[in-house]
């Protein structure tokens, strides 16, 4: 897999072009190994072997179309704070240090795709027993599986963080600080939002198996987790954009009514049109605030509803097999 900085300039049409040619490539390789051939009625190997198959395919591929995406919303976002904090010839430094920091991730990712593959092997004796090629490329490519999934969950809560803490923190108080949190906050919701429609993609591994209530617990922790983990930086932000809300019109306020003061002594610093400014200035950030476009709503709630359509949708599959089977 090749990894671009999060700052080249790509078409968008072109943008998931790598990671579909990469999931058919997986998939051709699990079919002609035989991993994708349709499993016997009870061989719940096989039936494992082929839902992995499928599933583990169409998930890198999701995860890396997403990562792009990603990268690309994090360059616009910086861009833009940037440019209205007046710090835009610290891009390239800001670029390094986003490169410094996905490096890191890919080395730490790559680890822990190892670590969980090689525990796997262990747990299911894929390492002491002689094993069929189909089994060893599934399990040789549970390693990029495992390593995009993880590079990408470390992704998409440490570029918000950076915008927060690294960027935003070198803006000053006003209301130009305050549309650079409005302009993170729609960055991170874009990402989550998009993030969350992998869980739909989840069931297909438990096609033609019965599901076990350890697992039924497991997928339903994993789904809150993965959701409290995606959204947490979202609550934040709109804390911070409440509270800096608050104190910037505190002091705008506190301004103008200094200001009015002084114009009422016949301080000539200060004129009617500068205590209008700050007027407008107040009535704009009044305005200010982040709500859910329609489009996000729309969004959202497809992502509220993806997951148990997604397991209708199995279980729907599941009886049509059961059919054509009789």
């Amino acid at each position: 897999m090749k990894f671009n900085l999060p700052f080249k300039n790509e078409n968008n049409s072109y943008v998931g072009l790598t990671p579909f040619l990469t999931t058919v490539l997986l998939l051709l390789i699990h079919f002609s190994t035989g991993a994708l051939d349709w499993p016997e009625k009870g061989d719940i190997r096989a039936q494992r072997d082929f839902n992995s198959a499928i599933g583990m395919s169409v998930i890198t591929g999701y995860f890396w179309f997403a990562m792009r995406l990603m990268h690309q919303n994090v360059a616009n976002t910086l861009t833009y704070v940037l440019l209205k904090s007046n710090q835009l010839n610290e891009f390239g430094a800001h670029r390094k240090n986003l490169a410094l920091q996905l490096n890191r991730q890919i080395f730490n990712a790559m680890i822990i795709s190892i670590i969980i593959t090689i525990a796997y092997c262990i747990s299911e004796g894929l390492i002491s027993t002689q094993q069929e090629v189909h089994v060893l490329l599934l399990t040789a490519t549970a390693v990029p599986f495992w390593f995009i999934a993880f590079l990408f969950i470390f992704q998409i809560y440490s570029t918000t963080a950076y915008l927060t803490n690294q960027v935003l923190t070198k803006t000053d108080f006003g209301y130009d600080r305050l549309r650079s949190i409005v302009t993170i906050l729609r960055h991170s919701i874009s990402n989550s939002i998009f993030a969350m429609g992998a869980l739909a993609i989840f069931p297909v591994f438990w096609l033609k198996k019965e599901i076990p209530s350890l697992d039924v617990l497991g997928v339903t922790f994993f789904t809150g987790f993965i959701s409290l983990y995606l959204f947490f930086p979202v609550i934040k932000l709109n804390k911070k954009l409440k509270e800096e809300k608050c104190k910037t019109l505190e002091d705008i306020e506190s301004e103008i009514n200094s200001d009015i003061r002084r114009y009422a002594k016949n301080d000539k610093q200060v004129t009617g049109a500068s205590i209008e400014a700050l007027e407008s200035e107040r009535e704009e950030i009044l305005k200010l605030t982040y709500t859910l476009s329609s489009k996000d709503k729309v969004r959202v709630a497809a992502c509220i509803a993806i997951i148990p359509v997604s397991w209708l949708v199995l279980f729907v599959t599941e009886w049509m097999i059961e059919l054509i089977n009789r």
